[in-house]
């Protein structure tokens, strides 16, 4: 009773934002080190006139930036992309005030530093303090976007989208859809999304289920095109196990229905034996050539009907293919016998032994009746009288 084992489920497919979004995001703490290194190279040290006038106009930027990033508080918005964008928004945000506040504070300390180095030139050695520390706040920024860019994660499961956006022991948002609850997938590009080839996907589900959004990802239509596929394999996945489920129950009547008249096939007993005789049972095992099994007869003096089992068997046959038997079931006294004809399948050599099935046919009842009276002896009883 070989069974196909079901295909292999598909592999997740995962997608992150475009690189283009680190590009736009980065681009300003790497300017900064860019610049400094310039100013640093310029001067041939690291508190000279161009290094001073790099770190004012740093300063400039990053406090115009530390209000652009904390002033108003995130908005939901109304669309999904929307939504999405405000929820990081207010996940990070106490994260950005950090950022910026420390900013602010290496920008006046900046601008503080290069006033006393005119002030005073032996304090010149404050720029450089301020030079290194700037230095190395803008390395940190340029990590923590590239960190952040690479742990916003899309995934597409067999049976699930995910929309992972997490930072290292920061925050970890996670939302997920199930494929059997998507409605739409759509995509729009705008015009550089057009031009570089990224977009965003929104995938809306039935229910309350929020939707998800991959935002500014690489191809949104393969992307699209990719979740329609894995919704149709789902669904002709579940078709084939709905049919295989059909067809267990199907084989399972099938084989309840062999039990009776067509596996065991009891070709003779009798109906009443005479005490002491044994009972004689022929019967007949129809199964493919291939298939091995054990049979034997079990039976009892009480029947079985309200669950009793046999108490007594037969010694049990191991044989292959379509065969006859016959065994003597022996009788003890007078008064009804019941006895099933069992049969065991067995796996084929090697493979799990808990797929041992078992059958038996109907209950027989045999009547064991006491020796008759001669017919001489009756005669006198009869004359007796």
């Amino acid at each position: 009773m070989a069974q196909t084992s079901p295909a292999p489920l598909p592999e997740p497919k995962t997608w992150r934002r475009h690189p283009i979004v680190l590009l736009r995001t980065a681009l300003l703490p790497f300017g900064g080190v860019l610049t400094l290194l310039a100013a640093w190279a310029a001067d041939g040290t690291t508190n000279g006139f161009w290094v001073r006038i790099a770190l004012v106009a740093g300063s400039l930027v990053l406090i115009w930036r530390a209000a652009a990033v904390t002033v108003g508080a995130p908005k939901l918005g109304e669309t999904p992309i929307a939504q999405r964008k405000g929820v990081i928004e207010r996940a990070t945000g106490w994260l950005r005030f950090v950022m910026a506040f420390i900013a602010v504070m290496l920008a006046i300390g900046a601008v503080l530093a290069v006033i006393l180095s005119f002030v005073s030139p032996p304090q010149a050695k404050l720029v450089s303090i301020a030079y290194f520390v700037w230095l190395f706040f803008i390395i940190i920024w340029l990590l923590l976007n590239t960190i952040d860019w690479r742990n916003d994660i899309y995934i597409l499961t067999h049976d699930r989208i995910i929309d992972q956006v997490r930072f290292p022991l920061l925050y970890d948002q996670r939302t997920e859809a199930r494929l059997d609850q998507v409605q739409n997938v759509r995509y729009q590009q705008g015009f550089w999304g057009g031009l570089l080839g990224f977009g965003d996907v929104t995938v809306e589900t039935a229910g309350k289920t929020q939707p998800v959004v991959f935002l500014e990802v690489m191809n949104p239509r393969d992307i699209q095109q990719s979740i329609f596929q894995r919704m149709d394999e789902l669904n002709e996945r579940r078709a084939a196990e709905e049919a295989a489920r059909q067809h267990a129950q199907l084989t399972k009547w099938f084989r309840a229905y062999h039990t009776v008249v067509g596996w065991i096939e009891v070709l003779d007993v009798p109906e009443e034996v005479q005490f002491p005789r044994p009972i004689h049972v022929r019967w007949r095992i129809n199964v493919g050539p291939e298939q091995r099994y054990q049979t034997w007869i079990s039976y009892d003096t009480e029947s079985d009907a309200q669950g009793r089992a046999h108490a007594h068997a037969t010694s049990v046959i191991t044989n292959m293919g379509r065969r006859q038997f016959h065994q003597i079931v022996p009788v003890a006294r007078t008064g009804e016998m019941f006895l099933r004809v069992r049969v065991r399948l067995l796996p084929p050599p090697g493979s799990d032994a808990d797929k041992e099935e078992h059958f038996a046919s109907r209950e027989i009842m045999v009547r064991i009746v006491g020796t008759p009276t001669p017919p001489a002896i009756r005669q006198q009883v009869v004359i007796g009288r």
